[in-house]
């Protein structure tokens, strides 16, 4: 297992792929905890949402953003990134460990590598939004002190 820093010209696809299982997690989790089914809320498919709305992840300058691709016996298993939003703030996205490889403690060594990144990136505080429906990550989260 080896957290690795995001390179597009090797990890593009793999990134792709876990946006397309998180973001479909995420709207599932809205159809079930809400009656929201995906495409009233995306106007389109996971998928096509993801290709069309990756690309300010991409985008971004190294000084304004770190991202990881968790490496499972080199398979692409998780993802997460920290954002530099101001002086001294950052803020926590996409950390997701896909469900085959949960369980495992990886979210949690995750987290500690995104805000390690961040503090690297001059950051001292966090910010981090959750949905109420992610309990293991919002226990993570509060173990951390985040």
């Amino acid at each position: 297992m080896e957290f690795v820093p995001f390179d597009a010209g090797v990890y593009m696809g793999a990134f792709v792929s876990l946006n397309v299982e998180y973001m479909t997690w995420i709207m599932g989790q809205l159809e079930e905890n809400y009656g929201v089914d995906s495409f009233s809320v995306l106007g389109q498919t996971v998928p096509e949402w993801v290709d069309e709305n990756l690309e300010p992840f991409i985008s971004l300058r190294p000084s304004e953003w770190v991202l990881f691709i968790l490496e499972v016996e080199g398979e692409a298993a998780g993802m997460g990134a920290v954002k530099r939003l101001r002086e001294g703030v950052g803020e926590v996205k996409r950390v997701f460990v896909h469900p085959r490889f949960r369980g495992r403690g990886y979210g949690r060594r995750m987290l500690d590598e995104v805000l390690a990144a961040g503090r690297e990136l001059g950051c001292s505080s966090f910010l981090l939004d959750t949905p109420r429906w992610a309990e293991a990550a919002q226990h993570i989260y509060r173990s951390l002190g985040s």
